[in-house]
């Protein structure tokens, strides 16, 4: 499904956020490590698609990251890590990495961002060429929804966000990666 995708704009930087199907390969940390090498004025991280509460959830995470850049208050040196910290619920990049990084045979989803436009593109270009896109799979879900409750300690009911359209529980979970400290 390679469609044209948004490009989104938060301050001075372009972002573009990417699903594809499962990814395979030997050894994984390499997909993240190959495509950073396109450009070093790129941010480049790997997410596991199912703990990504739809494209707003992660706008609105990637804005706090980009925030304590700014401020210089991340969790971590570098923005790409800051924004798997912040998306994991945990300022431990381990156990980031294991809830929230890209995994064999799992969903994944690209976050690219860079203040150079020019740059952003050629990393997306290299991604549509070599994965198979479907930014279906970030789509917010119950599944997703109960992974996530179980995650941040929630006691998931569906009385508890009874009428939500998932607006709240995405705004809830959005100010609880605001809450992640070093």
């Amino acid at each position: 499904m390679k469609s044209k995708r948004q490009l989104y704009k938060i301050g001075t930087t372009f972002v573009l956020i990417i699903g594809t199907k499962a990814i395979e390969a030997k050894d994984i940390g390499m997909v993240v490590d190959d495509l950073r090498g396109i450009s070093a004025r790129v941010s480049v991280q790997a997410i596991d698609a199912n703990i990504v509460y739809g494209i707003e959830h992660l706008l609105e995470v990637i804005k706090v990251t980009l925030e304590s850049k700014k401020r210089r208050i991340m969790i971590a040196k570098n923005p790409e890590t800051d924004l798997l910290l912040r998306l994991s619920y945990t300022n431990q990049i381990s156990a980031g990495l294991k809830y929230g990084g890209i995994k064999n045979d799992v969903n994944c989803c690209f976050v690219i961002f860079a203040e150079d436009k020019n740059e952003l593109l050629k990393v997306n270009e290299h991604i549509n060429k070599s994965f198979d896109i479907d930014d279906s799979v970030l789509r917010p879900n119950e599944e997703k929804r109960m992974m996530i409750s179980s995650k941040i300690g929630l006691k998931y009911s569906l009385a508890l966000f009874k009428g939500d359209d998932g607006s709240i529980f995405m705004r809830f979970i959005c100010e609880k990666s605001c809450l992640i400290t070093p």
